[in-house]
Formats: structure tokens, sequence, C-alpha cells
């Protein structure tokens, strides 16, 4: 009964709030006209499902290394970091936090930066330090305790960010930061100044 509750207020206060709130930042960024979009990493699809109601997607795919049953999109199964589709298959690939997970990072972002055909919409973390860094790591193990994604502690700093995109073969075009995903006291956890969006376009074809 207790756990019944718990798992509820979780997915009402915490889950559900950072759904919108994510998938909101990120079709903000949105400045062209997408009507297919590919979550990469996309877990229950939540995300990539609100954003494609806001901008009335045609088109919403999701891939993944792992199944889940109660997946709001369909959801094929990868490697974790080759796409099976063609160049340019997608407006927009969408990928909230997950590079931080990612054996890759910049391999993955490459290939989803292949596949896109307006950009890459990214929500993840920024680090400043060893603090922020052991605070990130804490909320990563307590977030992900309940499923198998690897919790591998890869936090960049704004600086190290653009210099993933560029290795990537992108830029980062736009971003939103800090980004407010929890309410309090949820908040002052998982502080704002540690989230962010951007959009990453392509630099040359």
């Amino acid at each position: 009964m207790i756990g019944r509750l718990l798992i509820d207020y979780h997915h009402r206060a915490i889950h559900l709030p950072r759904t919108r709130r994510v998938a909101g930042a990120l079709a903000t960024l949105i400045e062209s006209e997408v009507q297919s979009v590919l979550d990469v990493g996309a877990g229950d699809g939540r995300v990539s499902a609100e954003i494609g109601r806001r901008i009335d997607a045609t088109e919403v795919r999701g891939i993944d290394i792992a199944a889940r049953p109660d997946a709001a999109i369909d959801i094929a199964i990868y490697d974790g970091l080759h796409l099976p589709y063609p160049d340019r298959s997608f407006d927009a690939v969408v990928l909230s936090d997950v590079l931080h997970h990612s054996p890759d990072p910049e391999g993955l972002l490459r290939e989803c930066l292949r596949v896109a055909r307006c950009c890459v919409l990214l929500k993840d973390h920024l680090a400043f330090g060893p603090v922020s860094q052991k605070l990130l790591w804490l909320m990563d193990v307590a977030g992900n305790h309940a499923t198998e994604v690897a919790v591998r502690g890869t936090y960049l700093s704004l600086e190290q960010w653009f210099e993933l995109a560029e290795r990537a073969g992108g830029r980062i075009a736009a971003m939103r930061w800090p980004l407010r995903i929890h309410d309090l006291p949820w908040r002052l956890l998982t502080r704002s100044e540690l989230q962010f969006a951007a959009r990453i376009e392509v630099k040359s074809r």
C-alpha cells in the first residue's frame, strides 16, 4: 500500500511535471517546420509524445536499448550507438537525458545529427565542479534505481558541451538555461542551474 502511494506520488508530483517542462522547453527551441521526430533513448516515450502534440508532428517514433511495456510511442531496439536509419530520415531527433549515460556520447550525437534533417533537440545537465558532479551522480542513481540504465557520471561543463557538439559535426544554435523541471521542494535538489535544453544543428552536409 505504501509502495503504491509512493509510486503514484512520484508519477504525479515529479515525473509528469518533468515531462511537460522538458517537452515544452525542447518544443520552443524548434524554429522550422518539424513533422517527424525520433526519440533516441526514448524510455517511456512521453517526452517526445508531448513534443509531437505541441508541434502537431505527424510521426513520432522512439528507439532504445530495451523496450518499455508502458511506452507512449512505438519504440524500436538498437545497440545504443548505431541508428538503423538512412541519413536525414527525421526532421528532428530528441536526446533527453541520454548522452550522459552513453559509453560514447560523441559517437551517438554524431549518429543523431546524421539522421536529422533539421536539428537535434538535447536535454541534459551542466556541471560546474566536483560538488555539482557528485550531486548529479546522486540524482542519477536515485532516478534510475528501478531501471537497467547505466549511471556513468559523464557530466560536462558548458565549454565541454560546445566542444562535444563541434567534434560530432554540429553546433549549439540555441539554448535554454537554467531550466526549471521540478517544483519545490524537489527543485532544491535537482537545481535548475544544472539543467539545460539546446538545439544542435548540423554544421555542414
